[in-house]
């Protein structure tokens, strides 16, 4: 029985590469295919380059990295889309023709305008590289985040989104471009106002009954509705519903219980005159850009900063994303760092301004040590300097006239008194204090009376005193005298 043991070191082994993990089918390399390159984004994404369409797949995908991982990252956050299901492949198109039939082979109807073309079902984006790259930044952006959000979207809800919704969310998620969405909003009052709003259940057929922008302006407003006034977790339970819940409408009313979907669609006609006067602004979405909290912060308007973190802290409340809650928490102590030390120089230049000199000395002295603690871009260095050195002058100033004022009875000083007030009084002159520049002036004209006083009394003396011997030496007699 010996010859057939095996070493307990290789049982241990072999349980070990048992219970090692198989690769994920995410991790594994595309398969090559002729007259395509490709390469891979991240775990997530691959990206696919056809032959002869000007950038590499290597160059596509280092110039677009940072714009696609970034989307899926916010997507599956927002959507509550814990696992990627599958790699999402973006394939970039160089003819045409081949980019018009892949396109046809999708069972969904995109918007007019929209040349990334997602297929949910098989997790691939399809673009043309000669439209694509005549786009702006922005613009070009957000056809990938269109795209992913339809991808993105399908994993949520088993495939089962109505068109009307889907469309909707994907303009929702896109970055802000305030013209294109202030002329949404335009046309949606303008719809509403005329009676012609479409009702949901035509909004949501599966071949829309026409391609208008209003249509598409409505699915923009009711998705941004259903965010702001329903919330996100109401959200995803609508979406998980949509998994195996017969209509969108017995989806709706288990989520958004006990309001119905009939409810909710009138409550959103209602609510248009407010969304088009400006709410049409606030969008969930942008919580995940920091960018405006940051230039509030690098301009020195911390109460600007504070405002614009609001709706991330909003996110938040709901999305799971630690690096983005860190982020935000950071940003939040330097706007309230920064605020507190803006309000110490405030209490400086007030302080200044009445002439109250150690009060604004210690003043920006508290709002130095805040500002020490701020990045060195925020800090308002030289106007911290001006008001430091403002203070420190006034005090001296201060200190000088007080000196003086002590000094003024004795005439031994006279010099340094009469400079030290002089001194006194020019730098009250800059300083704009008009009332201690007064009483220096007064000083030194008090002290010039008095030493011209002096002066006149010694004077008078010494002309009494060279009288007097004047007149002895006229009258004595000669010396010595000799009596007889």
């Amino acid at each position: 029985m010996s010859r057939f043991r095996i070493p307990s070191i290789c049982i241990l082994l072999l349980l070990l590469i048992g219970m090692a993990p198989a690769p994920s089918a995410l991790a594994q390399e595309p398969e090559p295919r002729e007259g395509w390159g490709s390469a891979t984004v991240s775990d997530d994404l691959i990206v696919w380059v056809q032959d002869g369409a000007g950038p590499s797949a290597t160059e596509f995908a280092d110039t677009w990295a940072p714009e696609l991982t970034r989307a899926l990252d916010e997507l599956t956050r927002f959507l509550n889309v814990p696992n990627v299901e599958q790699h999402i492949q973006v394939e970039v198109y160089r003819d045409i023709a081949a980019y018009q039939a892949a396109v046809d082979t999708i069972e969904r109807v995109e918007l007019d305008g929209q040349i990334a073309v997602a297929d949910p079902a098989n997790a691939v984006i399809v673009l043309p590289i000669d439209s694509f790259r005549s786009l702006t930044p922005l613009d070009a952006e957000n056809q990938l985040r269109h795209a992913i959000s339809h991808i993105v979207t399908g994993w949520a809800t088993g495939f089962n989104m109505p068109r009307g919704f889907d469309e909707g969310l994907a303009q929702y998620v896109e970055k802000p471009n305030l013209p294109v969405q202030a002329r949404l909003a335009a046309l949606v009052q303008s719809a509403s106002q005329d009676g012609k709003l479409t009702s949901w259940s035509n909004l949501n057929r599966a071949i829309p009954l026409d391609k208008d922008d209003i249509e598409r302006a409505q699915n923009y407003s009711i998705v941004a509705y259903l965010i702001k006034h329903q919330g996100l977790p109401d959200l995803w339970a609508f979406l998980e519903g949509l998994k195996t819940a017969e209509t969108w409408r017995d989806a709706m009313n288990l989520a958004f219980e006990p309001t119905t979907s009939d409810q909710i669609e009138r409550q959103w006609k209602e609510d248009i005159p407010a969304w088009a006067a400006g709410d049409w602004r606030w969008n969930l979405m942008t919580g995940f850009d920091l960018e405006s909290a940051r230039q509030q912060l690098a301009r020195g308007n911390f109460e600007g900063a504070a405002s614009a973190l609001e709706i991330s802290e909003q996110l938040l409340r709901d999305v799971n994303a630690p690096e983005l809650a860190a982020e935000v928490a950071e940003l939040k102590d330097q706007a309230r760092i920064g605020d507190l030390a803006e309000t110490k120089m405030a209490e400086a230049q007030q302080a200044l301004e009445q002439f109250v000199y150690d009060r604004a000395a210690a003043a920006v002295a508290q709002a130095e040590e805040q500002y020490a603690q701020l990045p060195p871009e925020i800090r308002p260095d030289e106007l911290i300097a001006t008001y430091k050195d403002m203070a420190a002058r006034g005090m001296a100033a201060t200190n000088q006239l007080q000196i003086a004022h002590i000094q003024a009875g004795n005439w031994a000083d006279y010099a340094d008194t009469r400079a030290a007030a002089v001194a006194a009084g020019a730098d009250f002159a800059a300083l704009g204090d008009a009332e201690q520049r007064d009483d220096a002036d007064r000083l030194v004209s008090a002290l010039d009376q008095e030493q011209l006083r002096i002066v006149l009394l010694l004077g008078a003396l010494a002309a009494l005193t060279f009288g007097w011997l004047f007149l002895w030496l006229r009258t004595r007699g000669p010396q010595p005298l000799r009596w007889e």
